[in-house]
């Protein structure tokens, strides 16, 4: 609390304890990203936007900021292991990335085109946490290309 200035008043005059902190952080970076994933795609033409996306999250950019980076990537290893509420702050944030997502992909169905937009979100942030881990910088390049391929190839943006 000293280091951001605040005394354990202005604290909890805040917030009511340190879960309700957690929570609203987590809720926070899950909105921010869905802005930055979103940025990704702005520039890109009618058709090309997921693969503006893919290319974007699965860049070396991407894996090199994880401060800057998915809340997916960052926390979705430790986020069951949270609260209830914390799930649900997370879970969303995750779904107004996902609905915008699914607004690239191919599918007969919202439901069919949101199903695919999960699975894309959840296999790229494997991806880049698997690339983040890495020591050798060359096969992180790789995966990251191998990836952005496949699925570009697989969810129809390319």
């Amino acid at each position: 609390m000293k280091r951001a200035g605040l005394t354990r008043g202005g604290f909890y005059f805040h917030f009511a304890d340190k879960e309700a902190l957690l929570t609203e952080a987590i809720r926070e970076a899950a909105q921010s990203n869905t802005a930055s994933h979103i940025g990704w795609t702005e520039g890109a033409p009618q058709g090309q936007k997921l693969q503006a996306f893919v290319e974007g999250y699965l860049s070396e950019d991407h894996r090199d900021q994880p401060e800057l980076g998915c809340v997916v990537a960052a926390l979705g290893g430790e986020i069951g292991r949270a609260n209830a509420k914390q799930r649900k702050a997370f879970t969303e944030g995750i779904d107004v990335t996902l609905e915008r997502i699914a607004e690239y992909l191919p599918g007969a169905t919202t439901a069919e085109r949101r199903a695919k937009a999960g699975l894309l979100m959840s296999s790229m942030a494997g991806v880049l946490m698997v690339s983040r881990s890495l020591s050798d910088r060359s096969r992180s390049d790789a995966l990251l290309a191998a990836a952005r391929q496949f699925f570009s190839r697989t969810f129809g943006g390319a």
